[in-house]
């Protein structure tokens, strides 16, 4: 297929519609029956007959970003079982296919000079190992295979090109799963001011005296394949890759519970602190301002905008004043030798979390923010970012309308419109819940009630988010969650216990090290609150999670099992001390800061007292188990342990794992499945029903 004008919209819409699987008014499409896939176990799960989901199956598209020239995009969509990258020419347009294959693609960047070809990321059976291609551009039947610019093994956690042809750098992480160093000696705090003066400098050169280590910077050349140049390594934590105007390569080094900001000449000199002495001449780029933005919460609860100097190191905190958090930031980009040190004549594009919900606006630097889009249906805004050369913002956005809808502001009209169709009929909106916790604290959540032919004291479904420092936020409701709403007319409440994100530093950190239990006793209280309120049944509660949502769900069940109908735990973490120390590499330190450090007796001690699986023989209600084999996070062990000890003492359980998944199911078949499965186990759990059969 090449690239259609809008006729060929028209001419082929009921084909491409059928493709992206539309919701057709006044239709019920199955999902998907219940058959196990080829790389699926079924681990005592009974057959059972496949249930019509009620599913919206809305196109769900992601921007990848745009052309560099023309106005057109790159977006993700799925194309078949997995997401694959697409060119989307145009408002309306059929988004033409540009990558196929079993796995997904996770992200991708045209070539910022010619677009001669494009760079996408891409992981196999979900592993997150993710490797860069290069896709050369050109007609469809004459598109050659990608071909791959990194090696097989390797992790690329995150890539950027540099201006003018100069190539592309890439952090690399190591994935060999030993064992981390030993922690430093903790701060004698009368030196800790002492300290503080020369740790920077001693960041800088450790990075720079290491040869390649647990995260590693490479430049490369995408026209050479194969050849590639070491520009610093660490043992620590390498993230936040950015490319300044000028050109200057910049990561955080984050090691020891500090980040530190670096830059990483081009010439081998070796990485430096930004405006360290001697470092200007070693640095690259032109001497003056180098002027790049971030978000960062260096002053009150919430990420604001900082603006800082990659040349002399300086940087100035904007807009601390706004009570909420700053989620994503595009900045326009460098056009006709504006190095973007006044933003030339567009503005910075600011997502600001207010409640949950995105807000989106423009800034120019001394004025005040002024909000766009407001006609948008109310979601969560993600993915900002300036065409290279002309005056448009495009943005994707999740709400009640669409898992996934394209928008594109104009700063020259002013208008926001939509790029890509949203669901027909109308969306369902969650309301917010309240309540207070064991120390008085509100903790909220997002709620959903069944339809109201549904009467009575009804099932309730507590769906607990991962990270811990993710938040439950308004979406689209489809799959599962619909299902639980419109085929079994159950209420489902989405808590935002301490430890998630948008509700400010304070509340990010109630949950760290030895106060984990404290977000368990959150959710006993909302069980608290379900059994006073009169349309819900308090006797047929169901608590699901995923990763550290997993965990919740574990702990919950073994701290309140008499309490619950079952319980679902998807890649859930079972036992801290094995998840820590067999974690991959390049997660180890940072996940110890979150839960604590296993290496310390006392702190393995308390971390093994609070296990799930220390206490699995307090699971006394039907347990369903969900895992990737392929999963880097949270190891596949933890789910064969706490199987094998909940039913060594008598309970039910139903295990589904894949060969072919990771750290979630996004394969369509296996995620259908899966589905379908945590659907039945839910009825027969609410209803009473036998589950050996």
């Amino acid at each position: 297929m090449t690239t259609m004008n809008r006729r060929g919209w028209l001419r082929l819409s009921a084909t491409a519609l059928a493709a992206l699987q539309p919701w057709w008014a006044g239709r019920e499409a199955e999902a998907a029956s219940a058959r196990l896939g080829a790389q699926m176990t079924a681990d005592g799960i009974p057959r059972f007959e496949a249930w019509l989901m009620g599913e919206r199956e809305a196109p769900m598209m992601r921007f990848a970003g745009w052309h560099p020239v023309k106005p057109e995009m790159l977006v993700l969509t799925r194309r078949g079982a997995r997401m694959q990258l697409h060119r989307l020419g145009g408002r309306g347009w059929v988004p033409e296919p540009l990558t196929q294959g079993r796995d997904a693609v996770g992200s991708a960047a045209w070539e910022p000079s010619r677009a001669e070809y494009l760079v996408f990321a891409r992981d196999q059976g979900g592993n997150e190992a993710y490797q860069l291609f290069r896709l050369d551009a050109g007609g469809d039947e004459r598109r050659p295979a990608p071909i791959a610019l990194t090696p097989e093994g390797e992790r690329v956690s995150e890539y950027a090109f540099l201006p003018e042809g100069q190539g592309l750098v890439y952090l690399q992480q190591r994935l060999d799963a030993r064992a981390a160093v030993e922690p430093e000696d903790s701060d004698d705090p009368e030196k800790v001011e002492e300290r503080e003066k020369t740790e920077e400098r001693e960041d800088a050169q450790a990075v720079s005296d290491a040869g390649p280590g647990l995260t590693n910077l490479w430049w490369t050349d995408p026209m050479r394949p194969g050849e590639r140049r070491l520009l610093g390594a660490s043992e620590g934590r390498l993230g936040a890759l950015r490319v300044s105007p000028a050109g200057r390569v910049m990561a955080a080094l984050s090691r020891g519970g500090r980040t530190t900001g670096l830059v990483f000449p081009l010439d081998g000199g070796g990485p430096h602190v930004p405006g360290a002495h001697g470092a200007a001449a070693r640095s690259q780029g032109p001497s003056g301002e180098d002027i790049v933005w971030r978000r960062q919460a260096v002053h009150g609860e919430f990420r604001h905008l900082v603006r800082g100097d990659a040349a002399g190191g300086r940087s100035r905190n904007e807009l601390v004043d706004i009570g909420a958090d700053l989620e994503g930031l595009a900045v326009p980009p460098r056009v006709n030798g504006n190095s973007n040190n006044n933003l030339g004549d567009r503005p910075l594009a600011l997502v600001y979390n207010v409640d949950g919900v995105s807000s989106l606006r423009l800034y120019r630097p001394g004025g005040t923010p002024t909000t766009i889009a407001q006609d948008l249906a109310p979601g969560v805004i993600r993915s900002p970012q300036w065409h290279p050369r002309l005056p448009l913002l495009g943005f994707e956005q999740v709400s009640a309308q669409s898992p996934g809808q394209l928008f594109v502001h104009s700063l020259e009209d002013g208008s926001t419109r939509a790029w890509t169709d949203a669901a027909e009929g109308p969306g369902q909106r969650a309301g917010v819940l309240r309540w207070k916790s064991f120390d008085g604290r509100e903790i909220t959540g997002l709620h959903l009630a069944p339809p109201p032919r549904f009467t009575g004291p009804r099932p309730v479904y507590v769906s607990l988010h991962g990270g811990p420092a993710s938040q439950a936020r308004p979406g689209y409701v489809a799959g599962l969650t619909r299902a639980l709403l419109e085929r079994l007319g159950m209420h489902v409440i989405e808590p935002n216990v301490r430890g998630s994100d948008g509700f400010g530093k304070s509340f990010l950190k109630l949950d760290d090290g030895r106060r984990r239990e404290d977000a368990t006793r959150d959710v006993s209280a909302l069980l608290d609150l379900i059994a006073t309120r009169e349309d819900m049944d308090a006797s047929r509660v169901v608590v699901a999670g995923g990763s550290y949502g997993g965990y919740l769900s574990l702990a919950v069940a073994t701290r309140e099992s008499a309490r619950l109908a079952g319980s679902i735990c998807r890649v859930g973490i079972a036992n801290f001390v094995s998840f820590l120390e067999r974690t991959e590499s390049y997660r180890r330190d940072n996940r110890r800061e979150e839960y604590g450090d296993e290496r310390d007796p006392e702190m393995r001690a308390f971390l093994t007292s609070i296990s799930p699986l220390t206490h699995a023989d307090a699971v006394r209600k039907p347990l369903m188990v969900i895992h990737g084999r392929n999963d880097p996070r949270v190891p596949f062990g933890e789910a064969q342990a706490m199987v094998a000890a909940v039913r060594a003492q008598g309970t039910p359980v139903w295990f589904l794992s894949a060969d072919d998944e990771g750290h979630s199911f996004t394969k369509a078949d296996n995620r259908a499945y899966a589905n379908q499965a945590s659907l039945e186990f839910v009825r027969r759990v609410i209803e009473g029903a036998a589950l050996d059969r």
